[in-house]
């Protein structure tokens, strides 16, 4: 298992096949991946789990497409990957992050100290809330 900084088109792949399958594959694209740093999770020679990193300011961010392949869940990928990524973040000087939880992973990320903020709501009819903390 290794961390290491991916391509958005790697990103990409994982996206579709794990967030959105039923939807075409260019619309697991955001605005902002050109200038995002996408991270993934290599293993035996494959890209398992992947997410992305967008800058809001000079000491904050967001993450967002963190996917990680069915084959690969339940095994330690994600929790690798995010917790690689967040020493990477403080590492970079980043003092606050944030994410937008689907509902059935919001006790994956209590594991890391995110909180949840405000109300649940819809992306493409599945439920989310927003999840923060400070590094």
């Amino acid at each position: 298992m290794q961390l290491v900084s991916i391509t958005l088109e790697q990103c990409l792949d994982i996206r579709h096949t794990v967030l959105w399958p039923h939807f075409p594959r260019n619309a697991s694209r955001v605005e902002g991946d050109d200038d995002a740093r996408h991270f993934g999770v290599l293993e035996t020679g494959q890209i398992v789990s992947c997410l992305s990193v967008f800058m809001l300011g000079e000491r904050q961010c967001q993450i967002r497409k963190f996917a990680t392949l069915q084959t690969y869940q339940q095994q330690g990928y994600g929790r690798f990957l995010l917790q690689g990524v967040l020493e990477k973040l403080v590492q970079a000087g980043v003092e606050f992050v944030q994410l937008d939880a689907r509902i059935a992973a919001v006790a994956f990320y209590t594991r890391f100290d995110f909180i949840a903020q405000g109300e649940p709501f819809y992306k493409k009819e599945v439920q989310y809330i927003r999840m923060s903390r400070t590094l």
